[in-house]
């Protein structure tokens, strides 16, 4: 059998700079499964930078990445709506989402329209959108180039509104999944997870 051949990932964030972007937001595990995919999606951006790649395999990727800032977006209106309210909101779906982060004055009209964009956009890889074209053909980068700007734009403005409140929002007090594992299991008794250190 061949030896696999090692990946030569370009240089990403680290976990760490991730979790300082995001501030306003509360340490939790939550927090920390939102820096594993804005990591993936840098990822993502990388290759798209660094690499030439073509065809139905860039357009694939172009697809992912729409996908993965979407995820990240609505990840992060469920999370600050949940706050707000105390409780989860009353309807997960992402218009939903968007209307009520903008009823609460968490973002503005401007990017609640933008946001509303997106998710027509990721509706377009609906089977019932799909009779005549194939959803790898869905997105372009100028697309995904729009999708990122109005991502970080909603980091804004969440980070703007939770600034004014002079509150962080907690995620949510789930214990780290590793916890009872021994110390061993980790590199100078560190948790890869959570940083902590578990007994």
């Amino acid at each position: 059998m061949a030896e696999k051949k090692k990946l030569d990932i370009p240089a990403v964030k680290t976990i760490d700079e991730i979790l300082s972007e995001f501030h306003f937001l509360e340490y939790s595990t939550r927090k920390r499964n939102l820096a594993y995919q804005v990591q993936y999606l840098d990822f993502q951006i990388k290759l798209l930078k660094e690499y030439v790649i073509y065809g139905s395999v860039l357009n694939s990727l172009l697809r992912n990445a729409v996908i993965s800032i979407t995820n990240i977006i609505e990840y992060l209106l469920f999370t600050c709506l949940r706050s707000e309210y105390g409780k989860d909101p009353k309807s997960h779906k992402f218009p939903s989402l968007i209307g009520q982060a903008k009823t609460r004055n968490m973002i503005s009209k401007n990017l609640a329209g933008d946001l509303n964009k997106i998710n027509d956009l990721r509706n377009n890889l609906h089977p019932s959108k799909q009779k005549d074209a194939l959803d790898v053909n869905c997105f372009d980068k100028k697309d995904a180039n729009a999708c990122l700007a109005t991502m970080r734009k909603l980091k804004k403005e969440l980070n703007d509104y939770f600034n004014r409140k002079n509150t962080k929002v907690e995620l949510d007090n789930t214990p780290c999944p590793y916890e009872g594992h021994v110390e061993m299991l980790f590199d100078g008794g560190q948790c890869p997870y959570c940083y902590g250190v578990h007994n």
